[in-house]
């Protein structure tokens, strides 16, 4: 049988916010709501079958760090990319804008090296310091799916399916790769921990359930799910595991606890497979069906899914406002 669990609202956006557009919202390491908001009437526009609006080509926005009741702003002027992700980093934000194609470049030509001059790739990660000033941008690939920082001071990036990097070569060219899944970067942007390149045999099609605690880092990727423990030397460990369609996960110790969402009676169902590892293996023990405050079932998908240790931060699709906190009880 499968328990109810009530999540507990965790952070709410100020309602001195209320007429803003949250271009990117997300909990940081110490449990902060940090959001990017802007005032819609600079010229935003509604994008078929997307519930977020987009930018115009040039505009104003505010780095918003929440604390409690202690509210901290950083003005942003004249940003050209349209950011959907944030984070908090020292006493500024990282921004990542998720889609950066290279401009001119047809298909044909990813098959070989490409001058680096002749691709205009996109510095999409931008490091912002508490002043508003931007202190280093980079480029860190397309299709960037989360973008989370730890207490060291390191940015992760996490790739859906279809991200692409072009990788520099000795000779002044770059050369194209797909299914990037995971990198780690200083916040200067030198040349990135990547995770393919150090787990042989793990496909990173889709890095789909990411933890970034305060000494250790765990993923899953898609297609085969295995529990993949990284740390500040590389990776520790690969655990096959049978818990797939996990989107989300946080970690305790031996505790682990995959979000698992899927339609369910014309509505949407939010659940967690909880399980153990132990042995070198991961064995399922319980489900809890999860419910928001006053027993509400949720109305979409469950967004953000930032894990950090033992805890999993949410918010429902369309309204990255409100994040609630799920924790293992271990």
């Amino acid at each position: 049988m499968v328990a109810d669990r009530r999540l507990a609202l965790h952070a709410t956006l100020p309602d001195r916010y209320a007429r803003c557009e949250v271009l990117a919202s997300t909990i940081d390491h110490r449990g902060r709501l940090a959001a990017l908001v802007a005032d819609p009437a600079q010229g935003f526009t509604p994008i078929p079958h997307f519930s977020a609006l987009r930018p115009p080509p040039r505009y104003d926005a505010t780095a918003v760090i929440c604390d409690g009741a202690e509210i901290r702003e950083i003005p942003l002027t004249d940003l050209g990319l349209w950011f959907t992700r944030i984070d908090t980093l020292g006493e500024g934000i990282v921004l990542a804008a998720a889609r950066c194609e290279p401009v001119g470049i047809d298909i044909e030509r990813h098959r070989g090296p490409i001058p680096e001059g002749e691709l205009h790739l996109t510095d999409n990660v931008r490091v912002i310091d508490g002043g508003g000033q931007t202190r280093s941008a980079f480029y860190a690939g397309d299709d960037i799916e989360q973008l989370m920082t730890d207490a060291q001071g390191n940015i992760w990036t996490s790739y859906f399916d279809q991200s692409n990097y072009w990788f520099p070569n000795p000779d002044g060219t770059r050369s194209y790769g797909c299914m990037i899944g995971l990198a780690r970067w200083d916040s200067d942007g030198s040349p990135p921990w990547m995770a393919p390149s150090h787990t042989p045999g793990v496909v990173w099609c889709d890095c789909y359930a990411l933890n970034v605690g305060r000494d250790m880092v765990h993923a899953c990727p898609y297609i085969d799910f295995p529990l993949i423990e990284i740390d500040a030397d590389g990776v520790r460990s690969i655990t096959p595991n049978p818990v797939t369609r996990c989107s989300g996960l946080a970690v305790s110790g031996s505790e682990l606890a995959f979000l698992d969402q899927h339609r369910a009676s014309g509505g949407f169902r939010w659940e967690i497979r909880r399980a153990r590892r132990q042995g070198g293996a991961v064995t399922e023990t319980e489900r809890e069906c999860l419910l928001l405050p006053e027993d509400r079932h949720p109305t979409g998908w469950a967004q953000g899914r930032i894990g950090r240790d033992g805890t999993l931060w949410l918010h429902e699709d369309g309204d990255p406002r409100h994040w609630y906190r799920y924790e293992v009880d271990t």
